[in-house]
């Protein structure tokens, strides 16, 4: 019981902490990699796959064709996934040229949509932008000084949550996104991010694939360009806004789907976790996405160990009874919502509902269970 306790606590600091330290001192020892703007203006075509996203796909739709090009081309495709709301007929409401408007007849999941949307893309860039996620100013200039590095298969955008219009669960949201997205400029120096979050990203188009169904789309396709040979670049002037929804269950869901696709698509690329490969990004794709989704299986580990350790030395105890704190205010803060406006309470929540639905995402996996079709989670 000693070794697992200690294990699963080197481990969980190494996840939690360690991994980012590390990899943002040794981000500060490599050359520094200024963005290498096209010698020629090129095309982008954002592609918006979209489900019953009547409330924000006219929005979405011209806050896109509103970014500046700089002398660049842009092309908007929306394909609808078999929605049922007025997502098409808001989306052909839009009299812009630029825009192309497709439909899946029946809801088949993102990936289909996606698919069908990349046999329409003319671009020399795809840009994947979610139906809800509003571009900040500035973005598309942002990523494409990026695309005259032959190097660079990819640029990955930053999420936003807004402060003004969050919840509890949305402010803990936004802190986890401003410590990961920290993580992932180190990472770009060094080895390349990771990988993409799908709010936005860009990919040139002569790497995108076909999605396989119940893998992350944002995941596959942007590590297909590291698979190619490539680099991806976090930049983050290329930023999206995104709300988050404060009714925990519905987030349990779409979260435990999240892991579950993402651990599908890990699996699918695991041969890109060996660093005699793909050098500091083996290690780094190793640490981010492997190590992180095992951590409830380290946190259950370390609890379990803690108990059975109590008695044998004043430590455990103090470290039993710091666990069973926290986690008594996160159930807490989670059965009542009341308790969230409680900063720490409301924390532990959002540490603890991410962890179950992190373990729950693993379980379904090898349970076999693939989600392929869902519903948006929106207020």
């Amino acid at each position: 019981m000693t070794w697992i306790f200690w294990l699963c606590a080197v481990a969980l600091v190494y996840s939690i902490a360690g991994y980012g330290l590390l990899v943002a001192a040794l981000s500060r020892l490599a050359p520094r990699r200024e963005p290498v703007p096209p010698t020629s203006p090129m095309t982008f075509s954002f592609l918006i796959a979209a489900h019953n996203e009547a409330a924000h796909i006219e929005a979405k739709i011209r806050n896109t064709l509103t970014q500046d090009a700089g002398g660049h081309s842009v092309e908007v495709i929306v394909v609808s996934d078999g929605s049922t709301d007025r997502t098409v007929e808001l989306a052909q409401g839009v009299a812009d040229p630029r825009v192309t408007v497709l439909e899946l007849s029946q809801h088949q999941g993102k990936a289909d949509a996606i698919n069908m949307g990349l046999a329409a893309c003319r671009g020399d860039v795809v840009v994947f932008t979610d139906a809800n996620s509003l571009l900040e100013p500035g973005s598309l200039l942002a990523i494409a000084q990026h695309f005259g590095d032959p190097q660079v298969g990819g640029v990955c955008g930053r999420i936003t949550v807004p402060s003004g219009k969050s919840g509890p669960t949305g402010r803990a949201e936004g802190l986890y996104w401003r410590y990961d997205q920290a993580i992932k400029t180190a990472e770009s120096r060094l080895g390349g991010t990771v990988s993409a979050q799908g709010s936005i990203y860009a990919i040139r188009r002569e790497l995108t694939k076909p999605l396989i169904m119940g893998c992350a789309d944002d995941f596959l396709m942007s590590v297909n360009a590291v698979a190619a040979g490539r680099r991806l670049v976090f930049e983050p002037g290329a930023a999206t806004s995104e709300p988050v929804s404060e009714k925990l269950g519905r987030e349990m869901g779409r979260r435990t789907r999240s892991t579950e696709r993402g651990w599908r698509a890990l699996m699918v690329h695991r041969a890109l976790m060996n660093p005699l490969r793909t050098g500091w990004y083996g290690w780094q794709l190793f640490s981010h996405k492997l190590v992180r989704r095992l951590n409830p299986l380290f946190l259950i580990g370390l609890f379990v160990s803690n108990l059975a350790l109590i008695g044998q030395h004043w430590l455990y105890s103090v470290t039993a009874a710091a666990q069973l704190i926290f986690y008594a205010a996160g159930l807490a803060a989670m059965a009542f919502p009341a308790f969230r406006r409680f900063r720490p309470a409301a924390l532990a929540a959002f540490f603890l509902f991410t962890h179950l639905a992190m373990l729950r995402g693993i379980l379904r996996y090898y349970s076999g269970h693939k989600s392929v079709t869902w519903r948006p989670v929106r207020e």
